[in-house]
């Protein structure tokens, strides 16, 4: 349960970047639209949890334009897989692992109770170019500490590197995943099967009577 929270409030928090931080100190920005986005969530509880629709919409309105996924998915397959990959393998393996991190978000939401998120102050890279904000996330049990790297983009915006719970890289546990699988049945078997993961997860987020 507490994996379970800390990777849903880490959604919630990332979230918070669906006004572009353009020259902005993350922290301040995620402060003043966090406030936001957890209001929206707990006004909508009944319908997010019963349309799990909804839910994805708003993690692909408010999440995703604020992610650098082709960064992410270039870091995760790694410089040798994906000079070896071809355009359209790249295409499909951005767009799986997509599809996937909305499914495995979507029912999660429902989940947030109102638990308070604080930011420490953000800690920048000597070059100014990437930045670090480490949330805490007040629960039942033990606080959650999650990291969000940022790097700078050309018209000034911050977007979204990677998030670390509690000193876990969600870039490098795919890493480490998706390189693997790739060594051991090759890059196209690989695409099929995050096809059929995410199928299935999609089909898991179905609100059904039963």
């Amino acid at each position: 349960m507490r994996t379970i929270t800390a990777k849903f409030v880490a959604a919630v928090a990332l979230l918070t970047f669906s006004f572009s931080l353009f020259a902005a100190d993350p922290k301040v920005r995620m402060e003043q639209v966090t406030a936001k986005i957890t209001s929206e969530i707990l006004n909508n509880k009944d319908r997010i949890k019963a349309d799990s629709e909804f839910a994805k919409t708003l993690i692909k309105d408010h999440l995703l334009p604020e992610v650098d996924t082709n960064y992410m998915t270039k870091r995760i397959l790694g410089k040798t897989y994906w000079t070896q990959a071809s355009e359209a393998q790249r295409n499909t393996f951005t767009n799986e692992f997509i599809g996937l991190l909305l499914n495995s978000y979507a029912k999660g939401m429902a989940s947030y109770s109102g638990q308070k998120i604080s930011y420490a102050d953000t800690a920048y890279s000597k070059s100014g170019k990437t930045a670090n904000v480490r949330s805490t996330i007040e629960t039942d049990e033990s606080p959650i500490l999650i990291d969000y790297r940022l790097k700078v983009q050309p018209d000034q915006s911050w977007l979204i590197t990677d998030v670390i719970i509690e000193g876990v890289s969600m870039a490098k546990s795919y890493a480490s995943q998706y390189r693997d699988q790739i060594k051991a049945i090759g890059l196209e078997e690989t695409l099929k099967k995050l096809s059929e993961e995410n199928a299935r997860a999609a089909e898991a987020t179905k609100i059904t009577d039963a």
